[in-house]
């Protein structure tokens, strides 16, 4: 690998667009944003909704919050997630708009065979 290929691997690596479309490529996360689009919730609240262990919610919490989706708030033993900037549904409506999009394009080719 040359130089050039190692620098552009890394600059990749360093993007924080990558990093936040990192976070969002797991349907866990996904669903953890959409739980939190309402109100706030605890991480036992989450674990309960997601049917998973507390310890995979807190996995999943850690990622989004080190990209800066999501903001903890500790009350007592308790820790409550939020959401830190409602763009990010934004961006989720987006892809999801593309994809039926999509699916509307390819329904079509579909009709015309």
């Amino acid at each position: 690998m040359g130089k050039k290929e190692i620098k552009d691997s890394q600059e990749c690596v360093e993007d924080p667009r990558i990093q936040l479309f990192s976070a969002l490529a797991c349907d866990a996360r996904v669903e953890i944003l959409k739980l939190l689009r309402k109100e706030e919730k605890c991480t036992c609240d989450l674990a309960s909704r997601l049917q998973v262990d507390g310890s995979v919610v807190s996995r999943h919490l850690t990622i989004l919050r080190s990209v800066g989706l999501i903001a903890r708030r500790k009350e007592g033993v308790s820790n409550y997630y939020s959401i830190v900037d409602e763009g990010i549904f934004d961006i989720l409506d987006t892809a999801s708009e593309i994809l039926k999009s999509r699916i509307e394009r390819q329904q079509e080719l579909f009709t015309q065979l």
